[in-house]
């Protein structure tokens, strides 16, 4: 879920000063938790390679029966600077996702029904592409963008560390944050490489106040990753579609 790439608020640095009702405020960014979230990016934007498996649970507005959770589970493959293998499985159906640095392609295995379309040459441009012309999401994928932390530095009216805790058995440290939209958590690993292992984010002004959570886990790194796993082999019967594009009005 592209959250902190979609927002463009006021941009800040440790502490500014805004103005609310004519009284004085001053937003909040905790240095520990920059030092912590600066080491966790560095760590997953200078991987050539790597596996991990996401698990999703999204809250979605339903007109007759209000809040309703969605989740999936995918795992996740990824060779720099040009190359994903992405199947997920859950409530939104059983998809793949190929990325060869030239086209990508969607693959639905419930109706045996592809699409592609050609490609920008980065992992991260082709992210973006699909997500602004097709509507696409890729879950979480936040944390692979170099301006990560500027961007969350920007983004956010207060960043606090909460200390160290425990998820799914590992030490974590515990980062929380707010703006004007949510409040965000992230916990990244305490123990060993700082690597992701949760994000939660809790919509304040959306209708119901629906929640988002995504689960790292088996996190492998720079694993070898042979190139053909990220090209597409159209299946027997399976048939062409057309990726529709993005309705923006």
């Amino acid at each position: 879920m592209m959250i902190f790439k979609k927002l463009n608020l006021i941009s800040i640095m440790f502490f500014i000063m805004l103005s609310t009702n004519s009284a004085t405020v001053f937003a909040q960014i905790d240095s520990v938790a920059i030092a912590i979230l600066d080491s966790m990016s560095d760590v997953v934007t200078n991987l050539e390679s790597c596996s991990f498996n996401l698990k999703i649970e999204n809250d979605v507005y339903d007109l007759r029966l209000g809040i309703i959770e969605q989740s999936d589970e995918s795992g996740v493959f990824l060779k720099a600077p040009d190359k994903f293998f992405i199947k997920r499985k859950g409530d939104r159906g059983n998809k793949e996702f190929y990325y060869d640095g030239k086209s990508v392609t969607y693959y639905s295995a419930d109706n045996n029904q592809y699409a592609s379309a050609p490609a920008p040459p980065t992992i991260l441009e082709t992210i973006d592409s699909i997500q602004n012309e097709f509507g696409v999401e890729f879950p979480a994928s936040d944390i692979f963008y170099p301006d990560l932390v500027d961007q969350i530095m920007e983004n956010s009216n207060n960043l606090v560390y909460l200390g160290i805790t425990s998820i799914g058995g590992k030490l974590s440290h515990h980062i929380a944050g707010t703006n004007a939209e949510f409040t965000y958590q992230l916990w990244i690993s305490a123990d060993g490489t700082p690597l992701p292992l949760k994000m939660a984010i809790a919509y304040a002004n959306k209708t119901g106040s629906p929640q988002y959570e995504a689960m790292f886990d088996s996190w492998v790194l720079n694993p070898e990753l042979q190139d053909s796993m990220f090209s597409f082999a159209v299946p027997e019967g399976a048939t062409k579609i057309r990726l529709l594009k993005k309705n923006n009005n």
